[in-house]
């Protein structure tokens, strides 16, 4: 989605309704919320609701998810979505007005997203626009993305390290906090029983059967092999 305004001066998430309506989101998942949105001009807006969505900023591999909470509201805006402190701080960014970027963290360094001047002019033009005030601009390059890579889940309570041995802390399995004594005894039990089929390294799964998996490379046998040419990155990269 493209026209996301970066406000850091904005105490909340928006998502403006006619992106709401175009991301064809069914209207019953929103959220009722009594909080008004007041603006520096003192105006008052009500919001439709509230809903959850996930967020994907950047492009692999360089790019993050996640799960901002944006207030819905039926206001006519060049702009599809406002981007403020809540999800500035998600996704622990550092903005620059001046060269049009936000950079954040990422698992495998530092990504970016970098503005269009040609569009920030033309929304400008239309917020500041008498004529602008009923036009809506159509959004642009939506992509459904449903092959990123999701967070890890953690775990929802407090865990216990317990050896997979007595006296040997070097093998341990996670066992909740919260179990009953009787119930986390008999987990323990059955894992202790279990053992066998848990490895701690590679050495200790050999000899996998071809049944089980198998890597090959889908190559023409009567092709030769070429060597390409070396290619050299930037440090980054």
């Amino acid at each position: 989605m493209k026209r996301i305004l970066i406000d850091s001066g904005s105490s909340t998430d928006i998502l403006y309704k006619h992106a709401f309506d175009q991301l064809r989101i069914p209207a019953d998942q929103l959220k009722p919320v009594k909080t008004l949105l007041v603006g520096f001009t003192c105006e008052t807006i009500h919001p439709l609701g509230s809903i959850n969505l996930s967020v994907v900023a950047s492009t692999a591999p360089c790019q993050t998810q996640v799960e901002m909470t944006f207030l819905v509201v039926d206001t006519p805006s060049p702009y599809n979505a406002i981007v403020g402190r809540p999800g500035l701080n998600l996704l622990e960014a550092i903005v620059s007005t001046r060269h049009l970027v936000v950079k954040f963290p990422t698992r495998f360094g530092v990504g970016e997203v970098r503005g269009d001047q040609q569009a920030a002019r033309q929304c400008y033009k239309t917020a500041i626009s008498d004529k602008g005030k009923g036009k809506v601009l159509p959004i642009a390059n939506v992509e459904l993305r449903g092959d990123v890579e999701p967070e890890r889940p953690q775990p929802v309570e407090d865990v216990l390290q317990v050896p997979v041995e007595e006296g040997n802390n070097e093998k341990v399995f996670q066992v909740g906090s919260q179990l009953e004594e009787a119930e986390k005894g008999e987990l323990i039990t059955f894992l202790r029983d279990n053992k066998d089929v848990f490895a701690w390294s590679a050495e200790e799964v050999p000899g996998i059967s071809p049944d089980v998996m198998v890597h090959k490379l889908s190559v023409d046998p009567v092709r030769p092999p070429t060597r390409q040419k070396k290619r050299n990155f930037a440090p980054k990269r």
